[in-house]
Formats: structure tokens, sequence, C-alpha cells
């Protein structure tokens, strides 16, 4: 019995053709929240379905889900669940029956026991795809695809409306190493017959077949990001768009403008993965809170002609510095291209280094650069003054952490106790604690405590300092 379960992968990068205007329909199988067999699943173009030629008991299904997630060419398979880096949204896939636990992503079940049949011939069928007014149709798609041979095997079938008949057999993509094995995802275009031109009843189908012999090898089939496209259309309007950047970071917006041409009644903006508040405006504005691969689509309308148009970004990583304290010393956690501390958002003359040493009390921020992309530190706020105990030289500084305690921090470790008091703005004294000797911090809780300002008072078996702060 072969393995059920791998690692999947989901995925709607659209194919990046060059923005010609051309692409007029598409699908991507929806974001990685849909879950189901495959007559279950409709898409924006309709409702897909599975038909069965041949079904064992235990035969393998059709799916669209995010158990398998779609990648553009070389990128190995994952699922949503654990995938990390350029990925997006959910694929069609063949898994394995609902009798043997139901989708596992592109992973599928070889038989080989006699009370298991895991025969199989089915295809997913797509909705009726109207190619009214295009000429010289191209299809395209990301796929991964194993198996055994012409034994366990997909292809693709095409409808003119009377008759389906294979288009292409895909041929057999990398494995990525790891255990389970992963796919390597890879890229099919192929021109559908002539039948196709101006023809209102097309469907693409992908047909999955495999024996019962116990012999086979992961990934399954699955599809992502497919496209009809057209070397000519009468639809009389291109769509087109610009956009304010073209090197975006994480936690940045950008503007998309719709520069399409023709008479227009009405354009539709897609981001899958992005929230779009206006998404029929001209011009709309989205931010990208995370990194990865984003593929704009814009489709523009009159009467029932449409035209469409795409543009895959890349939006890459901004760092996320964090700054550790010790004594008067400020370091940034992790390496950088370049540093620039702040004192209060007034930038720092000469500060550029990893590590700052402050003397005075504010607000310090480093803004770092990861190479391209920016980001800025939360803030670390350090109070009211800098102590000293005259015999020893030692220096002392304060910071609130939180709303319920302060830290004393030490330039030096300390070599023996400390008492410390504390004194509201009356002269009242309201703790005193022992900062024991051999460390070179003390936090200490003031929940409880009003809002004002407080005297602390530092004292060894010689001398005694002060400093002040203010509960914020």
């Amino acid at each position: 019995m072969k393995r059920i379960f791998t690692l999947t992968f989901i995925g709607a990068l659209l194919s990046a053709l060059s923005g010609n205007a051309q692409i007029f329909w598409v699908e991507n199988f929806g974001t990685c929240s849909t879950s189901g067999a495959v007559g279950s699943y409709t898409g924006p173009n309709g409702t897909w379905t599975e038909s069965v030629t041949t079904g064992g008991t235990y035969s393998n299904s059709w799916y669209v889900s995010g158990l398998e997630r779609g990648h553009i060419t070389g990128a190995c398979g994952d699922d949503c669940s654990t995938g990390t880096g350029a990925g997006l949204e959910a694929t069609l896939h063949l898994g394995p029956s609902s009798a043997l636990g139901g989708d596992a992503g592109a992973t599928y079940y070889a038989g080989g026991i006699s009370a298991f049949v895991a025969t199989t011939d089915k295809r997913a069928e797509s909705p009726v795809i109207n190619c009214t007014g295009k000429t010289g149709i191209t299809l395209s798609f990301y796929y991964i695809e194993n198996g055994d041979g012409t034994l366990d095997d997909g292809t693709v079938y095409y409808y003119d409306g009377t008759t389906w008949a294979p288009l292409t057999n895909p041929a057999k993509t990398s494995v990525c190493s790891g255990t389970p094995p992963q796919g390597l995802w890879d890229h099919v275009s192929v021109s559908l017959p002539a039948s196709a031109n101006n023809n209102p009843n097309v469907k693409i189908g992908f047909r999955w077949v495999n024996n019962d012999d116990a012999t086979g090898t992961d990934p399954s089939f699955a599809i992502d990001s497919m496209s009809l496209s057209s070397s000519s259309t009468s639809t009389g309007i291109t769509a087109s768009f610009t956009m304010s950047d073209t090197a975006v970071c994480q936690d940045s917006c950008i503007t998309f403008t719709s520069t399409s041409t023709g008479t227009i009644d009405s354009i539709t903006w897609k981001i899958p993965g992005i929230t779009i508040a206006t998404p029929h405006a001209a011009s709309i504005t989205a931010c990208f809170p995370s990194a990865g691969f984003y593929t704009v689509h814009l489709y523009a309308y009159h009467g029932t002609s449409a035209d469409s148009t795409t543009h895959t970004i890349h939006v890459r990583n901004s760092p996320h510095p964090v700054v550790t304290q010790s004594g008067h010393i400020l370091t940034v956690t992790g390496t950088y291209l370049s540093y620039q501390w702040y004192k209060t958002g007034v930038i720092i003359a000469g500060a550029t280094n990893n590590s700052y040493t402050y003397t005075s009390p504010g607000a310090y921020t480093v803004v770092v650069d990861s190479g391209g992309c920016k980001g800025t530190s939360a803030a670390v706020n350090y109070n009211l003054g800098v102590a000293e105990i005259s015999d020893s030289g030692t220096r002392f500084s304060i910071a609130q952490s939180g709303s319920n305690e302060f830290i004393l921090y030490s330039s030096l470790t300390l070599s023996a106790n400390l008492n410390v008091s504390v004194f509201d703005a009356t002269g009242r004294q309201i703790l005193n604690e022992q900062w024991q000797g051999g460390s070179d911090k003390k936090q200490i809780s003031i929940d409880g405590l009003s809002i004002g300002l407080y005297i602390i008072r530092l004292a060894n078996a010689t001398t005694a300092t002060v400093l002040k702060f203010q509960k914020q």
C-alpha cells in the first residue's frame, strides 16, 4: 500500500504573461480556506465537476483545497499550513478517496491490496468557457506531476462543445529532496485546436488514471493558475495599468491606476491574499503586510466583452530590529547593512553603528536597512537622568518597563548590596528593597503607584545617590 499523506501545497499565482491584454479567462482555484471535492468547488467562472470513467472502491478523487499550495516554476511543493516564502492559495489536485481519509494534497493511493481496489480514471472538468471573439487561443497553467509512466498518469483534455479529446500529456516534473518527496513546480503552455476559435462552449479537463499495482511515486497531479489567452480579440477594449512603485517592501502600500483603453463600462481589481476596499475604482491603493509574491489582476468590461491583464510583484521582507540593553549600551540583535539611531524621533549624528551608548534620558530607536527594505525598532525609553556613586564610579539609570515596573541599570556589576528606597513627591517613603551584589540590573514593581514624579535613593555602606523617575 502506497503512502497516503504527503505535504501539500496551494496557490493562486497567475501565469505571468507579458501584460499584453490578451488574457481573457483565469482560474486560480480559490484561497487557502477553499476545501472540498472538486464537485463542491464553484469559482469565479462557475462550478467544476468530476467525470468518472473507472473508479474502484478506493479510487482516488479530485479536490480543490489549500492542502496543495501552488507555485511558479522551480519551487518545491508545500501546503498552506506549513509553506513559507513565495506561494499563493489553493490548487486542483488528485488525492486519496474519502474512504482512506480524503484530501491529503497531491498524493495518491496506488493500490496493491485486494480488498482496497485503487483503479482510477477520473477527469476534473471546468465550467463552460466562452471563447466568442477569440482566436489563436493558448492554455497556460502551473503544475506538478509524477506517478508511474503512462500507467499512473495525468493528461489534459479539451472539449469543443460536443466531444472531449486529448490536448497534451505534460512531462513528469522533478521531485525535490525530502521525506515525503515534494514535486518541483513547472509550467505548460499549449495551443487549443482551431475549433476553439469563436466557440462559446469550450471546456478544459484534467484526467488522472492509475492501475492497482502498488507502484508509483508522489506527487500525483496538481494544477494552478490556469489562463486562456488570445492572439486576437474583438472586444474593442484593452486592459492595462501602472504602479506607483516597483520595489515593494513588507508593510508598504502602492497605488495601481487603470490605463485601460476603449469604451469601458466597468473595471475590477483582484489581488489574491489582499483585501481591496474599492475594487471597481480607477485607482486603488493596496498595502502588503506580509512578504511574498502577489499577482495583481485588472479586468475591464464592455457589455458582454471583457479583457484582462496581470502583473506579479515581489514584496520583500522588511526587517523588524530588536534592541537589547546592557548598562548604558543599546545593541541591535542581528546583522544589517546600515544603522541609524534616533532620540525622540531626532536623528543622532554619527550614531550609525549596531550599538549606541546613551548619556541622557529619552526615547531611543534605530532604523536598519536589510538591503533595500528598512525597518524601525520599538522605542526604548530611559527616564530622568543618570546618577553615580562617587566612591566606586558606578553609574545608574532607570527606565520604565510596561506600566507595572521600572528597571534600574548599573554600568558595572555590583560588588556589594545596595539599598533602594523610593519616595513620592511629598517625601514619603513608599518602597525599600535590596539590590543584591553580583548583578547589573534590578526590576522593581510600581503596580499600584499613581502617575507622577518619584525619587529613588541608592545607598551603599559609604555613600548614596538619587535618581528622579516619572511614572507614565
